[in-house]
């Protein structure tokens, strides 16, 4: 009797891909017959320009064994690990996988128990937020909760997915610690040498590649300068007035964000403020799910998956950037993306198509 595909969906960023994600795509293949990628966009979660174009990203990821590799749109993808994981879980749910798939340090049995444990305080947590306008969500669920549920970003990120996720099945592979992580290669001094061979020949094709994130740092610095709005995800009247105020006595962005990181904020929430204030990403970015997601790259087998899924999804699946354009955040994502063209070359974006390996229909 022919066994039932089964499919996974797999939130990533791959800046860039490296041994330990290739290595997590072949465990996944071993369990099942299609992956699929949900690729954050052109900005990381940690409020960075990823390290080369979200397309030679996810041709790298098929070229290492990924079937099928979509976009998770800004500003899901540059938004804290709570956003970032609710537009990720809500995609692979409306694309139709069988089940959401990660990886993470710590026992799967600690992350479930963590997960249920914040979810039952999130009303607690929010209604404390309301109260003290500053406070941040990690700060927050610490003080309800009474501890802090994990410190490791991948544990942080699966505590996230999985409270998403609710009922949806769960596959938890253990993250294998000798592999070196995207933040080491990124700032080795060449970050080519330490990748797969397949990934190396993709990334070294761009010649931008690794992209020089202070560039694009300073356009931030000088919209800050002018006419900012403190009306955009994450940026409270605190957080604002410092930033502001840090833009007139800074010309360089890193120094800016050091100048800006406090207890309560991070270099990394305070580079995807910059952004927020930048592009306009909206305030309740909690309230809202990507309205459509656009084709990066995919396999014939990827292809088939959006052919047998294409009756019950109700997700557009979209193959071309100029077709975004249809929504708000589409245009949020092709003004992002041209400001990033002026800074490290390559094509316009609304000129791009997806990478496609195997015979078409």
């Amino acid at each position: 009797m022919a066994t039932t595909k089964q499919t996974c969906g797999l939130i990533c960023e791959y800046n860039p891909f490296h041994f330990g994600h290739a290595y997590q795509i072949k465990k996944l293949k071993e369990r099942f017959d299609t992956v699929v990628c949900i690729l954050g966009g052109n900005i990381s979660q940690r409020g960075e320009a990823a390290v080369s174009d979200r397309y030679i990203r996810a041709k790298a990821a098929l070229q290492n064994g990924a079937d099928l590799v979509v976009e998770l749109p800004a500003p899901w993808c540059c938004a804290s690990a709570r956003e970032f994981a609710a537009g990720g879980v809500f995609l692979a749910k409306e694309l139709g996988v069988d089940s959401l798939a990660f990886s993470a340090e710590s026992d799967p049995a600690l992350l479930y128990a963590a997960a249920k444990e914040r979810t039952e305080g999130e009303a607690a947590i929010r209604a404390l937020m309301k109260e003290e306008k500053n406070l941040s969500y990690p700060a927050a669920a610490e003080r309800v909760l009474g501890k802090t549920l994990a410190g490791k970003p991948n544990d942080i990120l699966g505590i996230e997915y999985l409270s998403h996720a609710g009922n949806f099945p769960a596959y938890i592979l253990k993250r294998e610690p000798s592999f070196l992580s995207s933040t080491a290669i990124r700032g080795s001094e060449n970050p080519l040498e330490k990748l797969p061979p397949a990934s190396r020949e993709v990334f070294g094709a761009d010649p931008a590649f690794p992209r020089d994130t202070a560039a694009g740092g300073n356009y931030l610095l000088s919209v800050l300068r002018t006419h900012p709005s403190k009306a955009a995800y994450g940026v409270t009247e605190e957080l604002f007035a410092r930033m502001t105020e840090q833009a007139w006595k800074h010309t360089d962005f890193p120094a800016f964000v050091q100048a800006c990181v406090n207890k309560m904020y991070t270099a990394a929430r305070v580079r995807r403020a910059a952004w927020a204030i930048a592009f306009g990403f909206p305030e309740a970015l909690r309230d809202k799910t990507p309205p459509y997601t656009l084709l990066l790259a995919a396999n014939e087998k990827g292809r088939e998956f959006l052919r047998t899924t294409a009756k019950t999804r109700t997700l557009p699946v979209l193959s071309r950037p100029a077709e975004t354009m249809d929504y708000k955040e589409g245009e949020l994502n092709a003004r992002l993306n041209g400001v990033l063209q002026i800074f490290y070359g390559g094509k316009d974006d609304v000129k791009n198509t997806p990478y496609l390996i195997g015979e078409t229909t």
